[in-house]
């Protein structure tokens, strides 16, 4: 027998030792330390049920065997509450107990300062609406614990657990029960119901119409988004790339056409949808305004009666409003962005075939200053971002919207990914074709965070991030691609970033880099702002353009977290770089009266990178010392006058 009582005395230490403790104590604990306690706990309870009682079959009766059971679980409970409290349960103890379960542990601790008073203290500092006390006893009602006799009839609960919970708790529930008694009896029993059922109905009506706004914006949105994104962002992507292709007839004009008039229709069922939204917005504005209305009207009430409960109703309701009217205004935002887009789409398709008109001429396939093939856009693309990655590697500060913060070395080793477009490459590309030839659309992203739970999580503040973005179509299609990136380029990038964003709630500094250079129409986009940070696409958007044939970035000077970032995204061109090669193209070839071309190949010998020669040439063509073309046996050659 004495085997058994010091038998049972190792099992029940742990679980002894933690219900002697609080909530608080736990949470001090580091997250391992309360992993490893919790599955101390589990073992011990394992133990104690198929091998203790089995060895000590007499030792205790099947009701103590129960009761000492449900303990186990009531000690493993408040470790899973100290999570819970703090942020939320691991994966590991997720399926063992209920919110239910865990709030209620969480909601009798806030309440552990009774402990200390007698019931007359707590009777007068309500009487008097003094402090903290009169606050938590107004707040009991809120918390099931105000009624637990449902919570011990919920099915998800085990009643085994939560009774041995009150039974912890049934004093400090008991003081706390007659505070309330004391707090209803002085303020008025038919006051306080008649506040409550006031705000009760105000939250009511203003659900109801939230519920109705939310249905008809998405039954608005959801078949045009699906045509647009789908149907006629696709036709407009297989009619630019038609126009690489020069076995195109004329069946591709009236495709055009065609297409221009399904894009009108779809612009103007944007607008629309923009005026119908907004009226949504305004009549969610005129219930929040409404509930404010009600929330003055039961402030002086509530200060006789309730005080707290009814404007704690009325601005959870208000809550919800706020946010669904700042998810309507980002709506609004999105569509203006479709319309813009689809505009520039249109737009794009007739100037895109001027400028390859320009650019491709029948003796010329390829040629024209402004031509990137499909080799020079990769190297573009992998010169641009290592130059990125060393920026961030070396920067010592980042600048985010809430001033500069410090980077320590080491800073990104685990905040920083790359991601590409290859998924879409790969279904351009025939089966036989080597994926490794062409650009991928990459892009490098870093994320300035903020700790939280003693480090134990992150939450970003600031994503800083660089995209390099080629015509993947006109790559695969024809081998290089010779018209800046327009907005409808630009858009395919930024939408999806201030959808997150939004979202997310974090700022975001967007780097869009393009090979082939930036038309007028999108560096004016960029241009101006509001003079408060952001983008006019969105205010947590600072944007930056990136010219990579001449290095020149084009960003709102007056958004200062992209202004004071601005030189983590200089390109690896240099003037001094260009310069030189210039020199080295005029003293060895240009001079040379027995030479009559160059080639990048010849250049690069001298030890210059691709994009430094591609500039150089670009400079000495503008000079009128040669011209531009590309030969296929030769590649890219500065043919000499």
């Amino acid at each position: 027998m004495s085997n058994c009582k010091e038998r049972y005395r190792e099992l029940t230490h742990t679980k002894d030792r933690v219900l002697n403790e609080d909530l608080a104590a736990l949470e001090r604990l580091s997250e391992r330390a309360r992993i490893e306690r919790y599955n101390e706990l589990k073992a011990d309870e394992e133990d104690f049920v198929f091998e203790f009682t089995a060895e000590c079959p007499d030792f205790f009766t099947g009701a103590e065997e129960d009761r000492i059971r449900s303990e186990f679980r009531l000690a493993r409970l408040f470790v899973a509450a100290s999570f819970y409290d703090d942020g939320g349960v691991p994966p590991a103890m997720a399926g063992d107990f209920v919110d239910a379960e865990l709030q209620a542990v969480v909601d009798f601790e806030r309440y552990k300062q009774f402990d200390a008073l007698s019931e007359e203290q707590i009777a007068t500092r309500v009487r008097r609406m003094e402090g903290e006390v009169y606050e938590l006893v107004t707040e009991y009602t809120a918390t099931q614990l105000s009624d637990l006799d449902d919570l011990l009839e919920d099915p998800d609960v085990q009643r085994d657990v939560m009774e041995r919970l009150i039974e912890r708790y049934e004093e400090r529930r008991e003081k706390i029960r007659q505070g309330f008694f004391v707090y209803v009896e002085t303020q008025g029993l038919v006051h306080t119901v008649e506040t409550i059922e006031e705000a009760i109905t105000a939250v009511g009506e203003a659900e109801r119409e939230r519920e109705r706004v939310s249905e008809e914006l998405e039954s608005g949105l959801a078949d045009l988004s699906e045509r647009i994104d789908g149907d006629l962002r696709g036709e407009f992507r297989e009619l630019e790339a038609a126009l690489l292709d020069p076995s195109a007839d004329a069946s591709a004009e009236t495709r055009i056409e065609r297409y221009t008039d399904r894009s009108g229709e779809a612009m103007a069922e944007l607008a629309a949808q923009v005026e119908q939204v907004k009226e949504l917005k305004a009549d969610l504005e005129a219930q929040a305004s409404s509930l404010e209305s009600v929330r003055e009207e039961t402030k002086e009430a509530a200060r006789e009666a309730v005080r707290e409960e009814a404007s704690a109703i009325l601005d959870d309701e208000l809550s919800d409003l706020d946010a669904q009217h700042e998810r309507i205004e980002a709506e609004v935002r999105r569509l203006e962005r479709e319309r813009e887009q689809l505009a520039a789409e249109s737009e794009r398709l007739d100037e895109r075939r001027a400028d390859l008109e320009a650019a491709v001429g029948d003796d010329d396939p390829e040629g024209g200053d402004d031509v990137v093939t499909t080799p020079m856009a990769r190297l573009f693309e992998m010169d641009y971002l290592g130059r990125f990655d060393i920026s961030m590697h070396e920067a010592s500060v980042v600048h985010t919207p809430d001033g500069a913060r410090d980077v320590p070395d080491g800073y990104w080793e685990d905040r920083s990914e790359r991601r590409t477009d290859r998924a879409r490459l790969l279904d351009l590309l025939p089966d036989d074709e080597d994926p490794e030839r062409y650009p991928h659309n990459r892009c490098a992203r870093y994320e300035v965070t903020d700790e939280r739970y003693l480090g134990l999580s992150r939450d970003p503040t600031l994503v800083i991030e660089a995209q390099v973005i080629s015509n993947l179509d006109a790559h695969v299609r024809a081998g290089f691609d010779a018209a800046p990136a327009d907005v409808d380029r630009l858009l395919d990038v930024v939408n999806p970033v201030v959808y997150e964003a939004e979202r997310e709630g974090y700022h975001y500094l967007l780097a869009v880099a393009s090979p082939t250079g930036w038309s007028e129409r999108a560096r004016r986009q960029v241009a101006g702002g509001d003079g408060d940070g952001g983008s006019r696409f969105s205010r947590r958007l600072s944007l930056c353009l990136v010219d990579l044939q001449d290095g020149t970035l084009y960003y709102d000077e007056t958004d200062p977290v992209v202004a004071d970032n601005a030189a983590l995204f200089e390109p690896p061109v240099t003037a001094e770089r260009v310069a030189a090669c210039v020199d080295h193209v005029r003293e060895t070839y240009v001079d040379d009266v027995t030479a009559d071309s160059v080639t990048l190949a010849d250049v690069r010998e001298a030890g210059y990178d691709p994009h430094v020669v591609k500039q150089a040439f670009n400079d000495l063509a503008d000079e009128g010392v040669g011209e531009q073309f590309y030969l296929d046996e030769f590649g890219l050659t500065l043919d000499l006058h």
